[in-house]
């Protein structure tokens, strides 16, 4: 219960981050198109599907009324500042959370009992594998054209984690 209810929270708050980065990649009209046209309305998605099962499967549960207070402490993690400066070190990061994300949904579709819930949670896993290919992509193009080197990338990921860890 606990797991989906948070992943619906997570998904449905993706617009709070997305105009930063957009913000952030400003001048590069492939990625903000991308980010804008698909990667947002996807991830909404996921989070409507989500909202839909936890209050089909648990009607009792008052999702609107818990995901207020949730929104008003996630704020504070969706800040432009807290993205990495360079852009090639945050598609790196993108690069985290999407194999994090993929990763949590593959194990909640393996472990659930129930298959309309496993048939949802593989799907937005592969959803998460396609995003972490453009996120990828865009960071090899990064990469190159503003000298990313791998000893950046590596504080830039653990920062990434940790602040994962935090929220």
């Amino acid at each position: 219960f606990y797991l989906v209810a948070t992943a619906s929270f997570m998904e449905a708050t993706t617009d709070l981050y997305t105009q930063n980065l957009i913000d952030h990649f400003q001048g590069d009209e492939e990625v903000t198109t991308w980010l804008a046209d698909h990667w947002l309305p996807e991830e909404l998605q996921h989070g409507r599907a989500l909202r839909h099962y936890v209050e089909t499967v648990w009607p009792d549960f008052a999702w609107e009324e818990r995901y207020g207070p949730f929104v008003e402490e996630f704020q504070a993690y969706c800040k432009l500042e807290l993205l990495e400066p360079a852009r090639g070190l945050e598609m790196a990061s993108r690069c985290v959370v999407e194999m994090g994300t993929a990763s949590y949904y593959t194990t909640l579709s393996r472990a659930s009992p129930d298959p309309v819930l496993s048939l949802l949670a593989r799907r937005i896993a592969e959803d998460e594998v396609r995003h972490y290919k453009y996120f990828y992509r865009y960071f090899r193009h990064y990469r190159e054209t503003d000298r990313v080197s791998r000893r950046a990338v590596a504080p830039a990921l653990w920062r990434r984690l940790k602040m994962t860890d935090g929220e």
